[in-house]
């Protein structure tokens, strides 16, 4: 995505940049970025930026200094305009979400003003709070594959996801056959989850088809689950929003 040139506002985990006619740029670059966690900094780093048009944005949430929480700036994106936000769900929360701008302070003023022209141009193309009917956002540069625990790969060939399970997984995963190929067109949805807190669990990327039961087995016994390595969730995140673009779920 070509460099968007406007006004710029350096804040503490990112540039906002906005060029007054309808495009907004986050920038997350140098070593100067100070996030809240490393999950955080893996996926602003790979993300590098995002370039949202307003004809994504339902809304801008300002936090202005003095209270108890952060003075921020927050992109409120429309359903269904962005795949990432999409395919991540309610998992990309505060510590994660691209779409937040922290700033200092003294830099209140600015602050405001770019929220307040942000504003006036959601209204000015009377976009409404409805989701969209396309992806808005592209999704970020990702991996055509990936490999999860027990030896699962995960593949785009062409228009197919192809899921190849390996040795060490166990036979319920591979009820539909080892490899077993999906035809993109028939994915129904995709949810990425990430390694929580609580002792002994897993992130996942799941994918919903035609086929998929409705009570669903665990995501290590899940034909449609990619149990994802630890230092691979981002990859697992990008080739997520990557695969939900293509299919309009």
């Amino acid at each position: 995505m070509a460099e968007v040139s406007g006004d710029e506002l350096r804040g503490r985990n990112a540039v906002l940049v906005w060029d007054g006619l309808g495009t907004i740029q986050l920038r997350y670059e140098g070593a100067w970025i100070k996030q809240k966690s490393t999950l955080t900094h893996l996926v602003l780093k790979k993300l590098g930026e995002r370039t949202v048009p307003i004809e994504a944005v339902r809304d801008v949430e300002l936090v202005m200094p003095g209270g108890h929480e952060d003075p921020t700036i927050r992109l409120v994106l429309r359903d269904h305009a962005d795949p990432l936000l999409s395919v991540a769900g309610g998992a990309l929360n505060e510590l994660i979400d691209p779409y937040r701008f922290d700033f200092d302070n003294a830099q209140w003023l600015l602050a405001d003003y770019y929220a307040q022209e942000i504003r006036t141009s959601i209204a000015l193309h009377q976009l409404g709070s409805a989701p969209a009917d396309r992806w808005l956002v592209e999704a970020p540069p990702a991996p055509t594959g990936l490999k999860g625990q027990q030896g699962m790969k995960l593949a785009l060939e062409g228009d197919e996801l192809v899921f190849d399970y390996g040795f060490a997984t166990p036979k319920e995963k591979k009820a539909y056959g080892d490899p077993w190929r999906l035809p993109v067109a028939e994915v129904v949805a995709v949810e990425w989850q990430p390694i929580t807190n609580k002792w002994g669990s897993n992130g996942y990327l799941r994918i919903t088809s035609a086929r998929t039961p409705t009570d669903r087995p665990e995501p290590a016994k899940d034909p449609e689950t990619l149990v994802t390595q630890p230092l691979a969730e981002t990859d697992a995140l990008f080739f997520g929003a990557k695969l939900l673009s293509m299919v309009d779920c």
